[in-house]
């Protein structure tokens, strides 16, 4: 049977204060050693995730932006993805990928929140709004990391603004109206297509690994909800722990909680893997 491994990245698989990938890049090579995938779905874009990717030498498929699209490197499956999906779904080629598309493109979804910015009468900004300055300033980010965050397709990260209380609550029943969801991450709200889901994401690759290799057993790692999608859809999912030592608190009793924060946790699940 063949183990896949979809994983969040901030807090997760990369630290959540820093973001660095040290502590389980030992874990991604014996992963890929062992030919496992590591599937990355995050709310991270495409520009960023490259970056994990290329550093982690990663060559597997990787899902973006809350699961907005799905990118598969051009000849990873023995199939055309096209043939398989496209009667489902947008399929496109762009670059040396295949892409499949759930969501909706950064234009809609921007549009959308300052039609609901202005109906709520709330003040929230995202990438869009601030300078590349202020964005460092406020995600802790160096300049091109910055930038790639900045590099959206098919969301909007809000960064700044009031995100709680009932004026906030107004603005996400606006924004569903209009077709658009928004979900927390481990620190900010990011507002998408509806159509755009990790859990969804999640169950097209899982299709396609199944076309692959016959029978397979997915494995799902995160730690806020809006990876639940993520670790309900798959065979057996993981918490890991908040910097503060508690797990995102869940009624699905089938996901299991590792101790360890992010990475920490992250790694345990991998050498249980690694030791089968």
């Amino acid at each position: 049977m063949k183990t896949v491994v979809f994983t969040d990245l901030d807090g997760t698989l990369l630290d959540f204060q820093n973001y660095s990938y040290q502590t389980a890049e030992p874990s991604v090579h014996q992963l890929g050693q062992q030919e496992i995938p590591v599937v990355f779905c995050s709310s991270k874009t495409k520009a960023e995730q490259e970056y994990y990717r290329s550093a982690l030498k990663n060559a597997d498929p990787f899902i973006v932006e809350n699961g907005s699209a799905v990118f598969i490197p051009s000849g990873y499956f023995s199939f055309s993805v096209a043939d398989q999906l496209s009667a489902q779904y947008n399929v496109v080629a762009e670059d040396d990928f295949e892409v499949v598309i759930l969501g909706e493109t950064v234009a809609t979804v921007r549009q959308g929140i300052e039609q609901g910015r202005e109906e709520a009468n709330i003040h929230l900004f995202g990438y869009a709004d601030l300078s590349l300055k202020e964005i460092q300033e406020i995600t802790h980010l160096e300049e091109d990391f910055a930038q790639r965050a900045a590099t959206r397709n098919f969301s909007e990260t809000l960064l700044k603004g009031d995100k709680s209380g009932e004026t906030f609550r107004r603005f996400q029943d606006l924004l569903y109206s209009k077709g658009l969801s928004c979900v927390s991450g481990g620190k900010f709200h990011t507002v998408m297509g509806q159509g755009s889901d990790k859990g969804k994401a999640v169950d097209v690759l899982t299709q396609l690994f199944t076309q692959e290799f016959g029978e397979v057993h997915t494995i799902g790692l995160g730690d806020s909800a809006n990876d639940l999608p993520l670790l309900q859809v798959v065979d057996t999912g993981y918490l890991v722990q908040k910097p503060d030592e508690t797990w995102l608190t869940t009624d699905n009793e089938n996901i299991k909680k590792v101790a360890g924060v992010g990475p920490e946790g992250w790694v345990k699940v991998a050498q249980s893997l690694i030791a089968v």
